[in-house]
């Protein structure tokens, strides 16, 4: 039976804040500690069935890492029904960088949902400011933000799921 509905969720963030494991986490139920960058985009598949919404189709668009020398094609953006914007929460830079991937988002799909995920937290207990400045930052940009930014680690598997599954559900209910 073909899924009822195709969903196109991107990730965006700068490098190495773990986007291709988590998904990677999330599709395979598997983590690798060697790094690979992602060059351009890699999109992956996961049939999910969502509760009422029943079988659902999720595109997972792991999109190369920004910096201040490469910047994201916006045709891999287009389309999307949603966003999950990823930062390190051991890297405060890459915290700061939440509203650069705000404004691309905002940009070229302003009516995606969007969640954020603080990921990397097996390697750090102290996440109160990390949540406090993302946020701030969620205030600055007037998209559909899905919930307070999700602590999650690709690494124990902590909140991978919960992130990927309620992002899908608000995107459906919107839908709907």
């Amino acid at each position: 039976m073909n899924p009822a509905y195709k969903l196109k969720i991107i990730m965006l963030g700068d490098f190495a804040v773990g986007k291709t494991s988590l998904i990677r986490r999330f599709v395979y139920d598997e983590f690798n500690d060697s790094y690979l960058t992602t060059i351009g985009v890699k999109v992956t598949r996961k049939e999910l069935d969502i509760g009422d919404f029943g079988k659902t189709d999720l595109l997972l668009w792991d999109i190369a890492g920004n910096d201040k020398y490469t910047s994201i094609t916006p045709e891999y953006i287009k389309g999307a029904s949603g966003g999950i914007i990823v930062a390190d929460i051991t890297r405060k830079n890459t915290i700061e960088s939440i509203g650069v991937n705000a404004g691309i988002i905002e940009k070229y799909i302003p009516n995606a949902m969007i969640s954020v995920a603080l990921n990397k937290t097996d390697l750090m207990d102290d996440s109160d400011n990390a949540i406090n400045f993302t946020e701030k930052i969620r205030l600055q940009f007037n998209l559909n933000w899905n919930k307070p930014a999700m602590l999650t680690s690709a690494k124990t598997g902590r909140n991978v799921e919960n992130l990927l599954v309620n992002l899908a559900t608000s995107i459906l209910k919107r839908q709907k």
